[in-house]
């Protein structure tokens, strides 16, 4: 996006949608350069090149702006499960091989009911639960017309398996700096509380009794 079209009003549903996803891109470098603590607005606003009254019109507060990513995460992570949902080896593959690769998934769904959304405002609480219970909703319709079961059914599996994956989410998290040096007892633990084998053996389980 050039100087001029940074600086231009977006007027139009196309314009704002373009200028929308130009603010989420440069959010996803500035975390990957300074992490999430070091993302505020005003450092936004300056990186974008927009005025902080026009960055406002699109995301007002950092948790609203985590929330944002997410939901476009989680609109890409299920697009990406869908073509596997007939397996249950492909999808457990697939759940846990998009959720790493899309990126900032996982540790925006790690952060999301404990942080984003208890900071959040009372009106982008809503939309971001909205926004999640669409997708949700989406992939469970996938999810009934590929293994030929009831919507409710559907629904209470992909709940399930998401909880799944939230769990795992909390373990990935990078290990402490003095991994090798810490006891070979403790590091053990570590290797237990694997992200993938934890939610691989859940997956399993959470699949074998939806038969």
């Amino acid at each position: 996006m050039s100087l001029t079209e940074k600086k231009k009003r977006a007027r139009t549903n196309a314009e704002k949608t373009d200028r929308r996803s130009f603010i989420l891109s440069e959010a996803r470098e500035m975390i990957a350069e300074s992490g999430f603590d070091g993302v505020t607005v005003s450092g936004l606003a300056k990186r974008a090149g927009l005025a902080k009254g026009t960055l406002y019109l699109y995301v007002k507060t950092k948790e609203e702006l985590f929330a944002q990513l997410f939901v476009e995460a989680l609109r890409a992570y299920v697009t990406a499960v869908t073509p596997a949902l007939e397996d249950d080896v492909a999808l457990i593959d697939a759940m846990m091989r998009e959720a790493q690769a899309v990126p900032l998934f996982l540790p925006l769904m790690a952060r999301l009911t404990t942080i984003i959304e208890a900071n959040l405002s009372e009106e982008a609480l809503i939309a971001t639960k909205r926004a999640v219970g669409g997708e949700g909703m989406r992939f469970a319709t996938e999810m009934a017309v590929a293994r030929a079961m009831g919507s409710t059914e559907a629904f209470e599996l992909v709940r399930a398996l998401f909880v799944a994956l939230q769990g795992a989410a909390q373990l990935a998290v990078p290990r402490p700096d003095c991994f090798d040096e810490l006891p070979e007892d403790v590091r053990g633990i570590y290797e237990q509380s694997n992200a993938e084998v934890a939610f691989a053996t859940t997956a399993r389980l959470i699949l074998k009794g939806a038969q």
